[in-house]
């Protein structure tokens, strides 16, 4: 998870690989957090949202 995260936040000329997990990661910065803090903070955010998604049955919703 660690690895798939520092991919899917660090910049590309295309810009953001993960925009979702980026502003994460951002709003973890601004609170003082580490950077490496901060990327495991955030990878722990895919495992939540997939947990909820299974427990509760319905489909991802990114403006929820």
């Amino acid at each position: 998870m660690y690895q798939t995260t520092c991919a899917g936040i660090y910049r590309r000329p295309s810009g953001y690989a993960n925009t979702v997990l980026r502003a994460y990661y951002d709003k973890k910065i601004a609170k003082g957090k580490p950077s490496r803090v901060a990327i495991i903070d955030t990878s722990n955010k895919p495992l939540k949202i997939i947990y909820g998604i299974l427990k509760s049955g319905k489909p991802f919703d990114l403006n929820y």
